[in-house]
């Protein structure tokens, strides 16, 4: 495996941003972790912590969940992510990925009923969701070997 395959494969974050919740998940070799979720209200609270979180775990790697559209397309939300990507890019000085997050939110609330999570906390499945979009990205990258 080259390098740059390699830095793309190990300790990368994975990130579910929401206006009111910022999932976070680590991934390593193509093996995914949730890792927890974060409060998005205060943004810059928000930044600090995902910032530590990177520093303590030598991470390389941004993958970013974008919500396009179903044609692969532009979405109001999509717009405020690229915009919180190029604060955190700054912040972490780390290279920054996104990864087309269509579908993902659904699919975590799928695992969370299969996992026998309670409903109380089915609602705050986010860094289930940063799981999903990273083991996408691991997806992507081995399809395109």
């Amino acid at each position: 495996m080259s390098p740059a395959k390699t830095q793309e494969l190990s300790n990368t974050l994975g990130i579910d941003f929401g206006e009111t919740n910022i999932g976070l998940a680590l991934g390593n070799n193509g093996l995914v972790n949730p890792l927890k979720i974060i409060r998005a209200k205060d943004i810059n609270g928000a930044m600090y912590e995902i910032n530590r979180i990177v520093v303590e775990n030598k991470i390389k790697n941004l993958v970013i969940g974008i919500p396009l559209s179903s044609e692969g397309k532009e979405t109001k939300e999509s717009l405020k992510i690229r915009k919180f990507a190029k604060t955190l890019k700054t912040v972490t000085k780390r290279p920054v990925v996104f990864q087309n997050e269509f579908g993902t939110s659904k699919n975590a609330l799928r695992e969370a009923i299969d996992l026998d999570t309670s409903k109380k906390k089915r609602r705050s499945n986010d860094h289930l969701a940063a799981a999903l979009i990273l083991k996408m990205y691991y997806n992507d990258l081995e399809s395109k070997k």
